[in-house]
């Protein structure tokens, strides 16, 4: 029986592996309309596009059963095809309409955008007699030190801070506690780890809808900041490409170090791509056994597939590359001959 959870980005990458067309089943939460009656219309849906009872009757129970587990869940994602097992995510917060698709490759590009705008945090609560800290991988820890020593105390709960983003490969730290308590936790952190890791002050508040808001304004910060880079690297110095037929080039290439794909997607835009990660083209080429697929969908897995990062930005902003796609690309290496 499939599990409903929260995805991560290795979930996506085993969603968009098969070349073969997935159903993705996208379930907004919609209190207003049965669920019976959502369910029947976006069954219909999917096989209009050609999917058969074999996609659609699991899926269909897999998202029953996460409805019945917790009706007030919000946004359910669900993805299912020959290749894949139903699979079912718990989205909350992320704003979509009920809508499905039977296609090639899997269209992630929603709950991508979801997965970036909530990277993995660690959260500590830090005070002058003890300190707790907690993620989602490795749970709670607390630590308790003596009052009139506290700033011994505090780097030791530095130390463990410290250890805990490096193991859990976290790069968000949300911090609640005194302002004199909190700059000395920060200071007692090693130099290579305050240079990787974006700190927010949550004040006192560290509630689970607080915590919230300061992790997604992290990741907000993180998009401008590759936005800019992508101006002036990409841009300014030439070192990126974008517009359709320039980036699918660079991915087919395996030049591209970093992947722009802009959301609202174009949804009349298409490309083809074969089983491989790089074999993707603007067109079809005579006699190959390439599919077809939106463009964004096919540029999203040759990246993901190919381990090469994925910026979801909004297609409306000055930023955003020439139709919605563009990438930052490798710096080609000179061999020097002594």
């Amino acid at each position: 029986m499939p599990k409903t959870c929260r995805p991560a980005l290795r979930d996506l990458i085993d969603v968009v592996r098969p070349a073969r067309p997935v159903a993705s089943v996208y379930m907004g939460s919609s209190p207003s309309r049965p669920w019976r009656s959502r369910w029947v219309r976006l069954a219909d849906q999917l096989r209009s596009d050609g999917a058969g009872d074999e996609v659609v009757g699991p899926i269909g129970a897999a998202l029953h059963r996460a409805h019945a587990a917790d009706p007030s869940a919000g946004t359910l994602v669900a993805f299912a095809g020959s290749e894949v097992p139903p699979r079912v995510f718990h989205a909350p917060g992320l704003r979509h309409l009920d809508l499905a698709w039977f296609s090639s490759p899997a269209h992630v590009l929603p709950l991508l955008a979801w997965v970036q705008e909530r990277p993995p945090c660690v959260v500590v609560a830090v005070g002058r007699d003890a300190a707790e800290l907690s993620t989602a991988g490795a749970g709670r820890m607390s630590l308790h030190y003596r009052g009139h020593d506290w700033r011994e105390g505090v780097r030791s709960a530095a130390a463990a801070v410290a250890e805990t983003l490096v193991r859990e490969d976290v790069r968000v730290l949300v911090v609640a506690g005194e302002d004199e308590v909190v700059a000395a936790l920060w200071a007692a952190l090693p130099a290579p780890v305050r240079r990787d890791t974006t700190v927010r002050w949550a004040g006192t508040d560290l509630s689970p809808s607080r915590v919230e808001d300061e992790v997604r304004a992290a990741a907000r910060t993180w998009t401008a900041c590759v936005l800019e880079d992508f101006h002036d690297r990409g841009r300014v110095h030439r070192l990126g490409v974008e517009g359709v037929d320039d980036t699918l080039r660079a991915l087919a290439d395996g030049r591209v170090d970093e992947l722009f794909v802009g959301q609202p997607e174009d949804v009349t835009a298409t490309a083809w791509y074969g089983l491989a990660p790089t074999d993707v083209a603007p067109g079809r080429s005579a006699g190959s056994r390439h599919r077809c697929g939106l463009l964004a969908d096919v540029a999203v897995r040759a990246a993901l597939l190919s381990g090469t990062r994925v910026h979801v930005v909004n297609a409306g902003t000055r930023q955003t590359p020439e139709d919605g796609i563009g990438a930052l690309c490798r710096v080609p290496l000179t061999l020097v001959r002594p």
